[in-house]
């Protein structure tokens, strides 16, 4: 199995966050992770990438045994923005744009074997954003033919967090790869554990495509982001979730919601491997 975490840089100061790159590819080495994932953020990107990951920062990526995923512009819940799904062309040109500054970036610094793409905050009817994120994602595949992209199913509000729309979403790109998060899915089916497992079932035929699992928990009343180490009433069932869409080899097993513990991650491989047996 692989497994990878995201330890949650921030744009702080760039001794900060060399620090925290350093204890994030630490606690890899110490855990066999092959993964770390980085997210680029608003604030990232005004800084200007450079400026955040140029330097010390970059030359531990490029020195680090692990290879990296990178999730780009992670939404953020006070924002309505439908970001390259937005049926207006000119605002999603302009989204498009900042996603192949990111990609320009590292792909001539350090490419990275996977970038996460959202779908933006759902301000139309689902057909209408689904023709703008095809249009995207083909002026994406146009200008980096082969570039390893996947979407994330997202949060409350977001144009992909319904199944029904996820799952439309997949047959109709059907080269398009996927990460699947396990909370937010849960969620989506209001914490009802058939339905979840039917939302499973039916990714199932998509598996050969599924990028990543990103680990999180949730219940009615507790929130949707817990650790799956620590036991919730109604939480996801973690051995089911694996039996029904975890078996790829090719798969990372990814968690996102300790950060850099290193306590907490080896629990939250632990449950995770164990399920699988």
């Amino acid at each position: 199995m692989r497994f990878g975490f995201n330890p949650r840089l921030e744009a702080t100061t760039k001794r900060e966050m060399v620090t925290r790159m350093m204890e994030a590819l630490e606690a890899a080495e110490e855990l066999g992770f092959q993964v770390v994932e980085i997210s680029v953020t608003e604030r990232m990107y005004e800084l200007g990438l450079r400026t955040v990951f140029g330097g010390d920062l970059l030359d531990l990526m490029q020195a680090a045994r692990q290879q990296f995923h990178l999730c780009l512009f992670p939404p953020d819940e006070k924002s309505s923005d439908p970001g390259i799904s937005n049926p207006n062309a000119y605002p999603r040109s302009l989204e498009l744009r900042r996603i192949i500054q990111v990609v320009e970036f590292f792909e001539g610094s350090h490419p990275m074997q996977l970038y996460l793409l959202h779908g933006g905050r759902r301000t139309s009817a689902f057909e209408t954003h689904l023709k703008a994120l095809r249009r995207s994602l083909d002026a994406l595949d146009t200008l980096y033919p082969g570039l390893p992209v996947a979407l994330v199913n997202d949060g409350p509000g977001s144009v992909l967090e319904r199944p029904p729309d996820f799952l439309e979403t997949l047959d109709a790109s059907p080269n398009l790869r996927y990460v699947f998060n396990t909370g937010l899915g849960y969620r989506a089916v209001d914490y009802n554990p058939e339905a979840y497992h039917w939302y499973l079932r039916s990714l199932g035929r998509f598996e050969d495509r599924l990028a990543e699992i990103q680990w999180s928990n949730g219940a009615p009343g507790a929130g949707m982001n817990r650790p799956i180490h620590v036991d919730i009433d109604r939480g996801i069932d973690v051995s089911r979730t694996l039996r029904t869409i975890g078996r790829n080899p090719a798969l990372v097993h990814l968690f996102d919601t300790v950060g850099r513990n290193v306590p907490a991650l080896a629990r939250e491989r632990r449950t995770v491997y164990n399920s699988a047996r």
